[in-house]
């Protein structure tokens, strides 16, 4: 048998030099199900890359110098880096995870300002009703009044007709996130919105009325229930970052006291 039959029925796909590169050692990089020649263009792709990055290595070790090619005290470095980062990510994970209403509150009242919106948001009423909707026309016109009892017949006309009719939890919605329930519109809704107090969009079949309740531009402070997540997150990191200074400095303490560590000032 052939010696390059022979290597490759044990699976080798290079060599170089005494360095060998194996399917199992690639073998990850094949997805399940993959046809015979996707699974060769993969294995060509992976073994051009190891023999590049080979060769390239071959080539600095030539043309570097000793101290060019002392990496010892950076892979040091890394690996000190990389195990105190592990341990810290473990200690945190200690943290109180509870954060009170009135603590969101405090920490936007004392940051609002650097709460901006980003893009705009809008709280909105959508009612989505078929074009030959015999309660269409009554609910043109009282969907976007605030009176109590103009919103009390929408309701029960809209539970007769329509076919979606949401508040969305009276949260605040990117425009994005409005436009996912209204038929495409190039540019979107960003400018319908701004404009007025409703918006009204009509296909084939159905007639799209959007009540805007509040409306905030992009670079607004933005509300504290739209940030309300992310300030939960920060809030979380500052309890963290505490959490390992006072590690770091339990820690300093103790080695000092324990004559672990000393430590001069030199004047």
């Amino acid at each position: 048998m052939r010696q390059e039959e022979r290597m490759r029925q044990q699976g080798l796909l290079a060599v170089m030099e005494n360095k060998k590169l194996y399917i199992e050692d690639v073998a990850d990089r094949l997805p399940p199900n993959i046809t015979a020649e996707d699974s060769l263009d993969i294995l060509r792709s992976c073994v051009d890359m190891w023999v590049r990055q080979h060769l390239l290595l071959r080539l600095a070790e030539e043309n570097l110098s000793s101290r060019q090619k002392d990496v010892s005290a950076l892979l040091e470095d890394y690996r000190r880096s990389l195990l105190v980062y592990r341990y810290e990510q473990e200690y945190v994970e200690r943290v109180d995870t509870v954060i009170s209403e009135h603590e969101c509150e405090s920490f936007y009242n004392e940051n609002r300002q650097h709460l901006t919106l980003s893009r705009p948001v809008a709280r909105v009423l959508l009612i989505k009703l078929r074009k030959n909707s015999p309660y269409l026309n009554r609910i043109r016109k009282i969907y976007t009044s605030s009176r109590p009892e103009d919103i009390t017949e929408l309701e029960d006309l809209c539970r007769q007709a329509a076919l979606k009719f949401d508040y969305y939890g009276n949260r605040w919605l990117t425009m994005d996130e409005l436009a996912k329930d209204l038929p495409a519109r190039k540019g979107g809704y960003e400018d319908m919105a701004a404009r007025g107090k409703s918006i009204e969009v009509v296909d084939d079949i159905y007639v799209h009325l959007v009540s805007i309740r509040d409306f905030l531009e992009r670079g607004a402070i933005a509300p504290l229930e739209y940030e309300y997540g992310n300030i939960k997150t920060m809030i979380l990191n500052r309890r963290k970052d505490s959490m390992i200074q006072s590690l770091e400095q339990r820690m300093l303490q103790e080695a000092v006291e324990k004559n672990i560590v000393k430590i001069y000032f030199i004047n």
